[in-house]
């Protein structure tokens, strides 16, 4: 009798327009966390990482900023949404403008992903 092995990652991709911009998702699906890195199709940069997780016997939420400045990125409320839909460890880089435009139809286009393949997550 053999086992299946599920594999130790998967990844998914998927991208958006705003603004006459595109911008890439890249999902890096580990076994208890996630990866997400949002940032400029043709213009790639890691420059932020946050991290958010639900702690496990009083369910309170513990962040930080790992990377980048910690004041007006937003990468680390967005982690903390994240993590609180996925019930899991998430880790975010989110590259792009921290503006009322932007930042907020990425944001929306994530949770529709997360809502339409949530296997991904």
């Amino acid at each position: 009798m053999s086992a299946t092995l599920s594999p130790n990652f998967t990844s998914h991709l998927c991208s958006v327009e705003v603004c006459d911009v595109r911008y890439n998702i890249r999902i890096l699906k580990m076994k208890d966390s996630v990866f997400i890195y949002i940032g400029e199709n043709k213009a790639e940069n890691f420059d932020e990482l946050s991290m958010a997780m639900l702690t496990a016997p009083g369910n309170e939420m513990l962040s930080t900023t790992i990377m980048g400045d910690p004041v007006g990125c937003g990468s680390e409320e967005l982690a903390q949404k994240l993590s609180k839909k996925l019930k899991k460890q998430v880790y975010l880089s989110a590259n792009v403008p921290n503006d009322r435009i932007v930042r907020p139809t990425i944001e929306q286009k994530l949770f529709e992903e997360i809502n339409n393949n949530l296997e991904c997550f």
